[in-house]
Formats: C-alpha cells, structure tokens, sequence
C-alpha cells in the first residue's frame, strides 16, 4: 500500500531505522511525535522527493545515502513511482499522473515543513533545504501552478535545489518565478543527461530543464550546468544521478557544491576555480576537477 496513492488526504509519518544491508525496521509514528522528534535534533535538514522508478524502502536507502555521505539529517517524501508490472516508459507515464494525485499529500506535507521551521526558531542556525531529484520535480511545478498554495507562504526553506528535472524546459521561467517560501532555488543541468534524453525521446515530452537550459530563465534561480564536469560516462544513471556515487568521490568540487546546498549555504558562485560564468549572464559552467 505504500507504494500506491492514497485514498485518505492524510500523510502518514514513518521513522526508518536502518539495521543491516538493505534493510529497514519502519516505525509509524504521529505528526505530533514526528515533530518533536526532528526538532529537538540540533543538524541542518534536507527533504528529499526522489524521482522515478522507487519503491517506498529504494526511496529511504537513498535518503540515509544521501545523509551517510553528507552529514545533513534527512527526510524523504515518499510517493509511488514503482509498478512492476510496466515497463520503463509506461511506468513513467503512470508516475507522473500519480504526481498529480500526490499533489494534496505534498500540499500538507508543506504545511508540517513550516510548523517544523516555526517550531526550530530556538536553534538559529539550523537550516531546511529542499531537493527534488529528477521526476519529483513535477510535484514543485505543480505546487506553484496552484495559485492557493503559494499565496501566503512565509519562509521555510534555506535552498530549493531542482536537480536533474524530468520537467519541460519550456516555460519553466513562468512557474519558478512563482515560488516564494525559500531563500535560494537553484537549477541543475547536464546536456548528456542519458536518462533525460531517454524521457525526451520515448515520450511526447520536450527538452527536459536538467538537461539544458534556455532563456528565458528565472530570475529569481541560479542555474549550475554540470555538462562539462559530469558530461556523458557510464554506467548511464551517473550522468543522471551525480550527488551521490562515485562522482561526487572523483570530483571534490561536485561534492562540496552539493554539501552546500545540502546544508542550506549560499553557492560562492565569485569563485572562478569552481563557477565560471557564461555570457548570458545567468548559468555557471562547473569546472571539471582532477581525481581527488
């Protein structure tokens, strides 16, 4: 039942303790619980909404990665994106209708984010960053699209990190411009994105906004095009998913772009030994490092 949509509006709040490879000890708990629990940690936090093609236990293995190798504690919002009996493509077209009926799940999901910020104003210098991976991106557009939701949103985010995004390129400027509850938004990208080139291929989707993008951009967003440091490689879900594997080990400026982010900093995007500037002005080209 995890792995498909809810009829009830209703979150369920699920603690995830690890216990040896692979496996998961789950715990359901109440929002209430869920909340004093996470605010009396003194660490910065990252939400994570994952993208295709994860089963609820893929989805938090990738959340405690993301958390083992970067320090920030992590919560992951889990939505079906996995049915066994698609194949790839058909499998996507259902995720992504599933994003449309996991909109209202998201919606409170927000809501319990803000309490959480208001609730952590004791310990100043926690931060609450916000990474959509891939398809999970649509559930931010969609999220902006509605024009109740964003409305009246205070701050509750330090960074908003839309990486690798399955969502058209077209356009984007029009619903990222809408969104008004973090500090920062930055947008990745990589030209030889093989799995984004997969989804602009294979369906009647367009230019996808991870793999390259193009004016006219958001103004309130900085755009990090990771083509020349990540590029084309194998195995192809590298060129896709690169905060985490190997790439961030062979690359020291791709992982302490990504710790930041992580950690809701601000990108020092004056240093020319990681961010050299494009013409127009707005995207930054990460350089390419040797093996650490």
């Amino acid at each position: 039942l995890i792995n498909s949509i809810r009829e009830s509006k209703n979150l369920i709040f699920l603690k995830a303790t690890f216990y040896q490879p692979d496996s998961l000890i789950t715990e359901i708990i109440d929002s209430v619980s869920f909340l004093n629990q996470i605010s009396s940690i003194d660490k910065d936090f990252l939400l994570f909404v994952h993208g295709d093609s994860k089963t609820y236990e893929q989805a938090v293995m990738r959340g405690l990665d993301i958390q083992k190798l970067y320090g920030a504690r992590v919560i992951v919002f889990s939505w079906p994106t996995k049915d066994i009996d698609l194949n790839v493509i058909k499998n996507f077209k259902n995720s992504k209708k599933n994003a449309v009926k996991s909109d209202v799940h998201f919606v409170k999901l927000i809501g319990i984010m803000k309490s959480f910020r208001e609730y952590s104003e004791y310990i100043p210098d926690k931060k609450l960053s916000l990474l959509f991976h891939s398809l999970g991106n649509s559930l931010i557009m969609n999220y902006a699209l509605c024009d109740s939701c964003v409305k009246s949103n205070s701050l509750i985010f330090d960074n908003i990190i839309l990486n690798s995004a399955a969502v058209n390129q077209l356009n984007h400027k029009f619903w990222v411009e809408k969104l008004n509850f973090q500090e920062r938004i930055y947008i990745t990208s990589n030209k030889s994105d093989f799995n984004l080139k997969g989804v602009r291929i294979f369906t009647k989707d367009g230019k996808q906004l991870g793999e390259k993008v193009k004016a006219p951009y958001a103004e309130n967003a900085e755009y990090l095009n990771f083509s020349k440091a990540v590029g084309f490689r194998t195995p192809t879900g590298t060129t896709h998913t690169f905060f985490i594997g190997e790439v961030p080990d062979l690359n020291k400026n791709i992982y302490n772009i990504y710790n930041k982010l992580f950690h809701g900093k601000r990108l020092d995007l004056s240093n020319t030994g990681v961010y050299l500037k494009r013409k127009d002005g707005y995207c930054y080209d990460i350089v390419k490092t040797k093996i650490k």
